[in-house]
């Protein structure tokens, strides 16, 4: 599977209990669709919004949300550098959600400059990072989004990771000028 749908939804409640029961026992009930994940907000989303990433073989993932769920944002991508198999993430931990507006002709390139950079990003002395997935849109176009989604164990880790080496902090300023802007969200994966 390298499609994904990347969906950021609201609810009438906070108590996102029974919303994530709900989309993990739609999902599970929808064959060739699995769950990568179900985040909530630390910072940047609403109390009452939750992340909701599913994988697929085809182009979407054909779900029909039920009405308590009003959809804010909905992307249909495909999986560049990572991830390279579709197993559900697990690890607790911070995730950070960066989202990319881009020129789609300059996708290849953000791919091949994050790959890059990853190869020290990854290796810091006093933090812990994992990037778990870039993704590019399915059809990308002349002012398109790509998602970034990176792993840290913690939030301390997140900012010892902005001074990470020089080799990857180049590679992240060629990216970034390849950018018309960026945005970030801090979730915590729903591992109930």
């Amino acid at each position: 599977m390298s499609f994904y749908t990347k969906r950021r939804l609201a609810f009438a409640t906070q108590d996102l209990q029974q919303p994530v029961q709900i989309l993990r026992e739609l999902v599970a009930a929808h064959g060739g669709t699995s769950l990568w994940g179900i985040w909530q907000g630390v910072f940047g989303m609403a109390s009452n919004e939750l992340m909701l990433v599913t994988a697929h073989d085809e182009q979407g993932d054909g779900l029909v949300l039920p009405e308590i769920v009003r959809v804010i944002e909905v992307y249909q991508l495909k999986a560049t550098a990572r991830p390279t198999d579709n197993t559900p993430l697990s690890q607790a931990g911070i995730y950070v959600f960066r989202d990319f507006v881009l020129d789609g002709k300059d996708i290849e390139e953000v791919v091949a400059l994050s790959s890059a950079a990853w190869q020290t990003f990854e290796s810091g002395e006093n933090y812990a990072a994992q990037p778990m997935g870039l993704f590019a849109p399915q059809t990308p176009s002349a002012n398109c989004v790509m998602h970034l989604l990176t792993w840290y164990p913690d939030f301390t880790s997140w900012q010892n990771s902005r001074e990470s080496g020089p080799q990857a902090l180049q590679r992240f300023a060629a990216r970034r000028a390849l950018t018309y802007s960026t945005n970030a969200v801090a979730t915590r994966l729903d591992l109930s």
